[in-house]
């Protein structure tokens, strides 16, 4: 049965993690995400990545990642429309996959855009450790270029990869921006390889948490994802005014569904009003609280007041206090 806490915490609404997804899929979105992380875009505009280089339509959860199916599916990588794929098909898939052209040296690259909403950091959680998944993401992309993107040994023609992994969580309580990529070292005397010819694997990991800093990409993912006190429409308007992104009609709808996507709000509103009732507060301060942390939940994942307060385990004694100040 589909609950509200179900609901405020993302199981069973499949739809929050695919809007998600959807909306990162905006070529606006993803320029950004390219200026800021990939090498070979930094001194492009936000204007050229997105109308310029990259190429096709971004596959959304459509490309599996499993060995001999990611190089089955020829055209889907291409960024043609396909058929959406089944829910039973029985392996994972690239979040959002695209190619993008090298502004200098015209080469392809191939990006895999991953989002995760759960606490993806900690291994403890999922039971592996994250990087490590990117890393199988970009191997997988390298392997499956072989009889796709060229035949035989024809090994010159591989393409660069990127896999960017954008956690709604932080290690250490900061947002964090890490890329890790192969690099040359003489061990002995000092010959220098092309770098073209070993630096094709690259990972960049995203961690976003609340606190503000001077980063423009930061400051966009934090608007889409950790911005509680804030609706679709008001997140739609600041995309428009500071970062010169404009959303479809159905992006928007999209914006408004993913709205605190998942695990966000809950992880940091339920730990707000346990601490304020478990601790050693005021009632004041309790009450305080309490009121803005069923209002937030009412407002952006439109829920009623009883199931707001359901969903945020709001003890019994204080819930009549809470209808009468918020009038219901």
């Amino acid at each position: 049965m589909d609950t509200a806490e179900d609901r405020l915490m993302g199981y069973g609404e499949p739809r929050y993690d695919q809007s998600a997804k959807n909306i990162l899929s905006d070529k606006s979105i993803l320029a950004h995400i390219l200026k800021s992380t990939v090498s070979e875009f930094k001194d492009a505009s936000i204007e050229d990545i997105a109308n310029v280089y990259i190429e096709g339509t971004p596959e959304v959860s459509q490309i599996p990642v499993n060995q001999d199916k990611t190089n089955a599916v020829t055209k889907k990588i291409q960024g043609d429309r396909n058929e959406e794929s089944s829910p039973t098909e029985g392996w994972v898939t690239f979040d959002i996959l695209f190619h993008a052209k090298a502004p200098e040296s015209g080469d392809l690259i191939t990006l895999i855009i991953n989002v995760e909403a759960q606490k993806t950091q900690r291994a403890s959680t999922l039971g592996y450790d994250i990087l490590k998944r990117a890393l199988y993401y970009v191997s997988r992309i390298i392997s499956s270029q072989k009889e796709r993107e060229f035949e035989g040994s024809d090994y010159n023609k591989i393409k660069k990869v990127y896999s960017i992994f954008i956690c709604m969580d932080s290690p250490n309580g900061q947002s964090a921006i890490n890329r890790y990529r192969m690099k040359e070292e003489h061990l002995l005397h000092r010959y220098k390889a092309n770098q073209k010819s070993y630096d094709l694997l690259n990972v960049v990991m995203i961690y976003l948490s609340d606190e503000k800093v001077r980063n423009r990409l930061i400051g966009l993912l934090q608007l889409l994802f950790r911005k509680e006190n804030m609706s679709g429409d008001e997140r739609n308007e600041i995309l428009k005014e500071k970062y010169n992104i404009h959303l479809t009609e159905e992006q928007r709808e999209e914006l408004n569904t993913m709205c605190n996507l998942s695990e966000g709000i809950v992880d940091r509103v339920t730990e707000r009003v346990t601490k304020s009732v478990t601790d050693s507060v005021t009632k004041s301060v309790k009450r305080s609280v309490a009121i803005e942390s069923v209002r937030n939940v009412m407002v952006n994942l439109r829920l009623d007041i009883n199931q707001a307060m359901d969903a945020l385990n709001i003890p019994t004694e204080m819930r009549a206090d809470i209808r009468k100040a918020l009038g219901k």
